[in-house]
């Protein structure tokens, strides 16, 4: 059964990627003026060309990064993520963005952290550049149960910022 999980999840994961592949390459080209990412569980916004300006705000921040269109996983990442993260974030050692990896404003950033689905990246600035980062695409292998999701995260997060 948990083979078949898993191949499941690593299926689905391939589709998810030659669709927002697919869309990225097709879709509309927009203005950074028009688009705009939200993020409704968190109440946070961010326009796509200013992602790297939201970034040098902060020496550390969390990216959740995601499609225009999510599936209920995605969002599930996206929640259990921020949920994790919450005492860093409040505590203002973590910044957390949102962004739409499908969004030609990001392609730079998408590419620079090998971003081919719903991930989170983790993201460490410095003079307003980034100078390191962590994809945890490993997401999609612990979103099934919070706990061991919010173990992963808080595992990620601790390893990130102690090196």
């Amino acid at each position: 059964m948990k083979t078949k999980t898993i191949f499941s999840i690593l299926l689905l994961g391939f589709v998810a990627v030659s669709v927002a592949l697919a869309i990225r390459k097709i879709g509309p080209q927009s203005s950074s003026a028009q688009q705009t990412v939200a993020n409704n569980d968190a109440g946070v916004t961010a326009t796509p060309a200013g992602l790297n300006a939201k970034l040098a705000e902060s020496q550390f921040s969390a990216v959740y990064f995601h499609a225009a269109n999510r599936c209920a996983t995605c969002r599930q990442i996206e929640k259990f993520a921020h949920e994790a993260l919450t005492p860093e974030i409040e505590a203002s050692k973590l910044a957390w963005q949102t962004a739409d990896f499908t969004a030609s404003d990001n392609a730079s950033l998408v590419d620079q952290f090998k971003v081919y689905s719903s991930t989170v990246v983790l993201v460490e600035v410095q003079d307003g550049k980034v100078v390191r980062w962590k994809n945890l695409e490993e997401v999609w292998n612990h979103i099934s149960e919070q706990a061991d999701f919010t173990a992963f995260i808080d595992r990620a997060w601790s390893e990130f910022k102690a090196s």
